[in-house]
């Protein structure tokens, strides 16, 4: 074991071993729950998933959840003004031509969002949250 207790039990779940600690807590293998949110995201439900491995419904669900998470876009976007653009720099973000009037544009998944120059930023911050909620 990784913080060094020795198992009480261990138990065959799907063919992975699951050991069972003082107290009652199991060590769910990786692959285990890798395979569990598989068959969720395949269709299958979180409480079937939980009953069949004799699990808790909201651990599996948890599992499910954090995966999501790690398959979404990244937390975290630099959004600079069209004036602080680097030359050459393609970082989500785009600049119109000189002639026209400076934009910002940011992609988040399929969305694409035009910022005119003076956009209140506390309404830009509003409207990147939804739309990073809404993925």
């Amino acid at each position: 074991m990784l913080d060094g207790e020795v198992p009480e039990k261990v138990e065959m779940v799907w063919g992975f071993a699951v050991p069972t600690l003082k107290g009652g807590r199991r060590q769910w293998p990786k692959a285990l729950r890798a395979m569990a949110v598989e068959r969720i995201a395949a269709g299958e439900g979180i409480r079937e998933i939980a009953e069949e491995i004799g699990a808790n419904k909201s651990l599996v669900a948890h599992w499910a959840k954090n995966a999501q998470r790690k398959d979404s876009a990244p937390a975290f976007f630099e959004v600079l003004p069209p004036t602080e653009v680097k030359p050459g720099s393609k970082q989500g973000m785009t600049v119109a031509s000189e002639d026209a009037t400076p934009t910002c544009r940011i992609s988040i998944g399929d969305a694409d969002i035009a910022i005119p120059p003076g956009y209140p930023a506390d309404h830009l911050a509003e409207v990147l949250r939804a739309v990073r909620a809404s993925q």
